[in-house]
């Protein structure tokens, strides 16, 4: 029997957050089947909508990209294919099991009337929820713990999101140094911004509500002390501390930055090398190399358009893995461990100052038609910076007259 969410079922699902593409709502009622589940929803952009034929194929050079991974090329669609990429490229902490609902235009509507006031304006005024899809992604809550709070025990959830904004340096958080990683953490903690976000059994405690809006519905640290009582023992003032050395500790022992870092490095040409041969892999003369004047052959990038197609298909599919390491979210989930706990295969954390031991528990699949894109932010990036630097130089040449 064949799952179907109907405008019944709407109200079951809340507001959990956004990125570009899709919506992601969690469960809130209290059916088995869904319980300790989100769903990814589709957004297409107000500007325009969603082909038929781009939502559910791979095209042929996406499939040329990916040639070496059968499940990627053989999928169905495009939203299985980016479910297998997230497996097989090891970039989230853990893999999760996806399942693709049907749903009915209504529910799509409603749900979308129903988060409205909670959607950041920006996100709102680019892109509507897609009510011509039939279909969401089912897959798990990593804001709850693998085998749920089973015996009431409460889960605690840490999301970060690795980008540079305030005080935090992910440099510190990539270290491998104890000390640069409390640092770090402790950043992420005094100014969130988007970058950090904290779930207790579900429920968000600290920091923003997501979609990449600074200053949405941020909980104050007096309140999370409170809400820390039933996670982590010690006096108000003491828990925020312990808290963030659990957290820094976790991040330390699993091991995963350093993971997630070689992946990083597979963008070994940067974008203004792949430009190039993703120019080559879709058979078009090179924009780049047009526009500034360069002869293909003999120019400057004359090396990489000489290079065969294989290897051109490498360094692209290796800037787009890469891109997706570098635009993931780590989510880390914690829960008491009790003397009568059996042995698990989960990692565990002491802390000396509270008497607790905690288990713990340590994306998107870029297309191909993002090079461009990619290539004209990097520029504008450094037209800015040069822009900035011109008129620094100004003022500090004015300021010796």
């Amino acid at each position: 029997m064949k799952v179907v969410l109907e405008k019944k079922d709407a109200g079951d699902w809340c507001y959990r957050g956004e990125g570009a593409i899709n919506l992601v709502l969690a469960y809130s009622g209290s059916s088995p089947t869904f319980s300790g589940k989100i769903i990814r929803v589709p957004k297409v952009p107000r500007n325009g909508s969603i082909k038929e034929t781009e939502r559910s194929v791979l095209s042929e050079h996406e499939c040329s990209l990916w040639k070496d991974v059968e499940a990627i090329v053989t999928s169905p669609n495009k939203e299985v294919a980016e479910q297998i990429s997230r497996s097989a490229d090891e970039i989230l902490v853990f893999a999760s099991l996806q399942v693709k609902i049907l749903v009915s235009r209504e529910f799509l509507e409603l749900v979308e009337r129903n988060v409205l006031s909670q959607r950041p304006g920006w996100r709102v005024s680019a892109a509507n929820v897609d009510c011509g899809a039939d279909s969401v992604l089912l897959m798990s809550d990593h804001s709850v713990f693998p085998q749920g709070t089973s015996k009431g025990k409460p889960c605690l959830s840490v999301e970060i999101k690795i980008q540079q904004l305030s005080d935090y340096d992910p440099l510190d958080l990539f270290s491998g140094s104890r000390e640069r990683i409390h640092k770090a953490f402790k950043a992420l903690f005094a100014n969130p911004q988007n970058n950090l976000r904290v779930f207790l059994n579900s429920s968000l405690i600290y920091g923003g509500m997501g979609g990449g809006d600074q200053g949405t519905d941020f909980v104050k640290v007096e309140a999370f002390e409170d809400n820390l009582k039933s996670f982590l023992h010690g006096e108000n003032g003491l828990r925020k501390r312990n808290f963030v050395h659990l957290v820094g500790e976790a991040i330390l022992k699993s091991g995963v930055l350093d993971r997630l870092l070689e992946v990083q490095k597979l963008d070994k040409f940067d974008v203004e090398g792949a430009i190039h041969a993703y120019y080559d892999i879709v058979s078009q003369p090179c924009k780049i190399c047009k526009d500034s004047g360069e002869d293909r052959q003999l120019g400057k990038y004359s090396s990489l358009h000489s290079i065969p197609v294989d290897e051109s298909l490498k360094i692209v599919r290796d800037y787009l893995i890469a891109a997706t390491a570098k635009d993931c979210s780590l989510m880390i989930s914690f829960r008491p461990r009790e003397d009568d706990d059996q042995e698990s295969h989960y990692r565990t954390i002491y802390l000396d100052s509270t008497k607790q031991r905690h288990f713990f528990i340590d994306l998107d699949m870029k297309p191909l038609n993002n090079m461009e894109y990619y290539y004209e932010l990097d520029q504008k990036i450094v037209n800015s910076y040069k822009q900035m630097v011109k008129v620094e130089r100004g003022a500090a040449n004015g300021g010796n007259h």
